[in-house]
C-alpha cells in the first residue's frame, strides 16, 4: 500500500470530519483515497454522454436538418385526387372540393395519403411552408408509430452468418437512414408527444442506442415484446434455433411530459373462478376482498385513525371509509380484527397490460381484416397503442404506411391521420381500405363478435391523395398552359418551397410568387411568348423592379430564368432612399427541363411482395411519364398485348416491354369511377405476359405500374 502523505493541517481537518461523522473535502478524500479517485472521476461521470452507436457515414443531427434546405431536400405536395364520404371527387371537382363551405388547405384539414419517398415528405414538414402542410404539422404530431423494414440485403449476413465488410457497410447506412428520418420525425412531434417504433431482434438492439441518443434514455416508456404468433415451421426436428415468433416495439415520449392511459385485458374464467369467489347476498353480484390498509403508513401520507375497533393506517380518508361501511363495502373480518373492501366484478377493468402482449397475434389467412399485403399488422395492436398514446382529435403520424393499419384504426378511433409510402401498391390498398372502411369490423370485438360481422358501419372523414416529388413531365414541358406546374418545378430545383402567390402582392411584382429565407423570388414567366422572345434580364429590367416597388425593396432579391434569358449576373443596386438591392439571378439551361426527366434515377417500385417494405430514398423529384397497356382477357385471367413506358434504367437506356413493369393492380368490379385494387400481380409472377388471375370479367378494369411509379389509365379488360 502507497504512503499517504499529509500536513498536519489535513491530518487535523481528517480526524475533525471522522469524529463529526462527515465527509472530508473532496480533495483531502482524493489524497487519503488516491486509488478510488483515479479510478473514478466522479464529476466527469455525472456529466458523461449516454453511450451512442459509432459507424461510417454517421452525420450530426444538425447536418440532418440542414439538408432540408439545401437542393433535393422537401419537395411540394401535389393533389392526386380526394374523397369524401369514400367517394372519389372527379379531377374538374377537385379544387372546388378543398374550398367547399370556406374550408380549404390552408385554414382546414384532410386527413392524408402520401405516395412518395418518407424521407422527402418529412422534410417538406419541417420546412413547414407547402400549404398543405403549413402550421399543420411541425410541432403538433402527437403520437407516431414506425414499422420500417426490419433489414435489407439479406438480413446482413453470408451463409454462415458471419457479417462481411460489405453487410457492415450495409448495416451502417441502414441505421443511419433510420436514423435520418427519425431526427425529422423528432422535430415533427409536440413536445408532449410519443412514438413507436416496431422492429425485429436483428434491428431492436441498434435502434435502442439511437432511440437513446435521439430522446434520451430516460424517456424510453417501454421496451414491449409482442408475440406475433406460434412456433412457425422452422422448429422441431432439424431445427438449429429455438421459434421466432415474436418483435419488439419500443416506445418513446418527447419529454416528461406525455399521454398514457393503462390499459386491460379481460379476466380469465381461471382469474375469476380464483379471485371473485363471493357473492352479495343483496343484490346477487360477485365480488373479491382487497384490503384496505394503507401500505407504507405515514411515510406514504396515509391517515393513521380508529374504525370500528381496528386502529393502523388506512387508504381511504376516515369520511371515505364511512362511505364504503354504509354502502355495504366494507367488511369486517369474524375476529373483529381486520378490514376488507368488497370489490365487485362488474365493475374491474380487468388485467392490467404489461409489456409483453401475447394476446394480440397476426391476422389469420381467413381474416375478414386481411388486405392481402405482406406486412400487415391486426388493428388490435395499434388499437392498444392508439389508446393508450393518444386522445380524440389528436394527430397521428406513420410514415411507412404499408396495408393502411394505423390509418384504419386512427380514423375509427377519432384521430387524425397522416400515412406515407412509396410503393404504389401500399397507396392503393390504403386508399380503398379507407373509401371502404364503413364494411369493415368495429374496434374491441371479442371472437366471437367477429363471427357475426359486426360493421363499423361510418362513412370516413374526408382524406386526399397527394404525392411529394413527382411531376407529371407532359404539363411541365407544355408551360404555355401549365404556368402552375412550371412554378412548382422551378422552385422545386433549388429547394424553395416557400410559395404564396400573395407574395406578388406584397413586393408590388407581378412574378413574385415565393420567397427564400424571407426574401423575394420572382420567377421568369416563360409561360408568355413575348417574353420569351423579347425580354431579358438586365441592368434595365432590374432597375425597373426598383421603380415598380417604389424603393420600399431592399435586401436580396432572387429571379429563377433559364440562362437564355439572363444577360448579368449577382448586381447591386440602390433603391431611390439609398438603401442596396442584390439581385440574384438563379439560372438554370432551357434543356434542363427534358435533360432531368431523362437522367435523373428514381428507386424502383418493387416488382415482388419480397421486397415491398424495403427502405427508400429517391430523388428530390421525378417525373410521372406516360404508360400505356392493353390487355384481353384469357383463360384463367387475362393476356397482356401492349405495354410501353419510356423509362430509362441506370446507365440511360430504355427499358422495354414487361420488364419496365412492377405491378398490375386489379379492380375486379370496377364501377367506372372508383377504383379499388382487389388484387396486385407483380411482375414476377407474369409468365409469357400472361396474367393467371380467378375471377376476371367484363368489369375487370387494371392499372400498370411501371418500376418508376408511372400509372396507366385504368383500362378494362376486353
Amino acid at each position: 500500500m502507497a504512503d499517504i502523505t499529509l500536513t498536519d493541517q489535513e491530518a487535523q481537518t481528517l480526524l475533525q470530519c471522522l469524529n463529526a461523522r462527515v465527509e472530508p473535502p473532496e480533495e483531502l478524500a482524493k489524497k487519503v483515497f488516491p486509488k478510488l479517485y483515479a479510478g473514478f472521476d466522479f464529476k466527469t461521470l455525472n456529466r458523461a454522454s449516454i453511450p451512442t452507436i459509432e459507424y461510417a457515414g454517421k452525420r450530426s443531427e444538425a447536418a440532418i436538418l440542414n439538408d432540408a434546405s439545401t437542393f433535393g431536400a422537401g419537395s411540394p405536395l401535389q393533389l392526386v385526387r380526394c374523397f369524401r364520404g369514400g367517394k372519389l371527387r372527379q379531377q374538374a371537382e377537385q379544387m372546388e372540393f378543398l374550398k367547399e363551405n370556406g374550408v380549404t388547405y390552408e385554414t382546414g384539414w384532410k386527413n392524408l395519403i402520401v405516395q412518395g419517398d418518407n424521407l422527402q415528405f418529412l422534410k417538406t414538414c419541417f420546412l413547414n411552408q407547402d400549404p398543405v402542410i403549413t402550421g399543420k404539422v411541425k410541432g403538433q404530431v402527437k403520437l407516431v408509430y414506425m414499422d420500417p423494414p426490419f433489414a435489407t440485403k439479406g438480413d446482413f449476413g453470408g451463409a454462415s452468418g458471419e457479417a462481411s465488410y460489405a453487410d457492415k457497410i450495409d448495416r451502417a447506412e441502414f441505421i443511419e437512414a433510420l436514423r435520418e428520418r427519425l431526427v425529422f420525425v423528432r422535430e415533427l412531434m409536440a413536445m408532449d408527444a410519443t412514438i413507436y417504433v416496431h422492429l425485429d431482434t436483428k434491428m431492436v438492439h441498434y435502434m435502442k442506442t439511437v432511440l437513446d441518443e435521439l430522446f434520451g434514455p430516460y424517456n424510453l416508456i417501454n421496451a414491449i415484446t409482442w408475440q406475433r404468433s406460434h412456433a412457425h415451421g422452422d422448429t422441431g426436428q432439424g431445427a438449429k434455433h429455438f421459434g421466432r415468433v415474436t418483435e419488439h416495439i419500443l416506445a418513446y415520449s418527447k419529454s416528461e411530459q406525455f399521454t398514457f392511459v393503462p390499459q386491460y385485458v379481460p379476466y380469465t374464467e381461471e382469474i375469476k373462478e380464483r379471485d371473485y369467489k363471493y357473492t352479495d347476498e343483496k343484490t346477487g353480484e360477485t365480488y373479491r376482498l382487497m384490503p384496505v390498509d394503507g401500505p407504507g403508513g405515514a411515510a406514504k401520507g396515509n391517515p393513521y385513525y380508529t374504525f370500528h375497533g381496528v386502529s393502523g393506517y388506512w387508504r381511504y380518508s376516515k369520511e371515505r371509509m364511512q362511505e364504503l361501511y354504509d354502502a355495504g363495502e366494507i367488511v369486517v373480518s369474524s375476529t373483529g380484527k381486520s378490514l376488507q373492501r368488497k370489490r365487485f366484478l362488474k365493475d374491474a377493468k380487468g388485467t392490467p397490460v404489461t409489456d409483453l402482449w401475447l394476446d394480440t397475434s397476426r391476422i389469420s389467412p381467413t381474416s375478414d381484416e386481411r388486405v392481402e399485403y405482406p406486412t400487415q399488422k391486426p388493428e388490435s395492436l395499434l388499437e392498444r397503442i392508439f389508446l393508450a398514446s393518444s386522445n380524440p382529435g389528436d394527430l397521428v403520424m406513420d410514415p411507412f404506411g404499408g396495408s393502411g393499419t394505423t390509418a384504419s384504426v386512427a380514423e375509427k378511433l377519432g384521430r387524425r391521420w397522416i400515412t406515407c409510402d412509396f410503393g404504389k401498391h401500399a397507396i392503393y390498398t390504403m386508399q380503398k381500405r379507407i373509401a371502404t372502411i364503413a364494411q369493415s369490423d368495429k374496434l374491441g370485438l371479442t371472437p366471437e363478435q367477429r363471427k357475426k360481422k359486426r360493421p363499423y358501419d361510418q362513412a370516413p372523414r374526408d382524406f386526399c391523395v397527394v404525392s411529394v416529388g413527382a411531376f407529371d413531365f407532359s404539363k411541365i414541358m407544355d408551360l404555355r398552359r401549365n404556368r402552375d406546374a412550371y412554378i412548382a418545378f422551378v422552385l422545386g430545383i433549388f429547394g424553395i418551397t416557400e410559395r404564396d402567390e400573395q407574395f406578388a402582392k406584397k413586393y408590388h411584382v407581378n412574378n413574385v410568387v415565393a420567397q427564400k429565407d424571407g426574401d423575394p423570388v420572382e420567377v421568369y414567366p416563360v409561360w408568355d411568348d413575348k417574353w420569351l422572345k423579347e425580354v431579358r434580364i438586365d441592368e434595365p429590367y432590374l432597375k425597373e423592379i426598383l421603380n415598380q416597388t417604389g424603393g420600399k425593396l431592399k435586401g436580396d432579391y432572387f429571379i429563377i430564368a433559364p440562362q437564355t434569358c439572363t444577360r448579368v449576373g449577382d448586381t447591386r443596386l440602390k433603391n431611390r432612399n439609398g438603401e442596396w438591392v442584390t439581385f440574384h439571378p438563379m439560372t438554370f439551361p432551357y434543356k434542363i427541363l427534358e435533360d432531368a426527366a431523362r437522367h435523373f434515377q428514381l428507386c424502383e417500385q418493387p416488382d415482388t411482395p419480397a421486397n415491398i417494405n424495403r427502405l427508400i430514398s429517391s430523388v428530390g423529384f421525378y417525373f410521372n411519364r406516360t404508360v400505356e397497356i392493353e390487355v384481353k382477357k384469357a383463360k384463367n385471367g387475362f393476356k397482356v398485348t401492349t405495354f410501353t413506358t419510356s423509362i430509362t434504367d441506370a446507365e440511360g437506356k430504355t427499358v422495354e416491354g414487361v420488364d419496365a413493369l412492377a405491378m398490375i393492380l386489379v379492380d375486379t368490379d370496377y364501377d367506372g369511377k372508383d377504383f379499388n385494387v382487389d388484387a396486385c400481380v407483380y411482375q414476377k409472377d407474369i409468365k409469357a405476359d400472361l396474367v393467371a388471375l380467378q375471377g376476371v370479367t367484363g368489369k375487370t378494369a387494371i392499372i400498370a405500374v411501371d418500376k418508376h411509379g408511372n400509372e396507366s389509365k385504368v383500362t378494362t379488360v376486353k
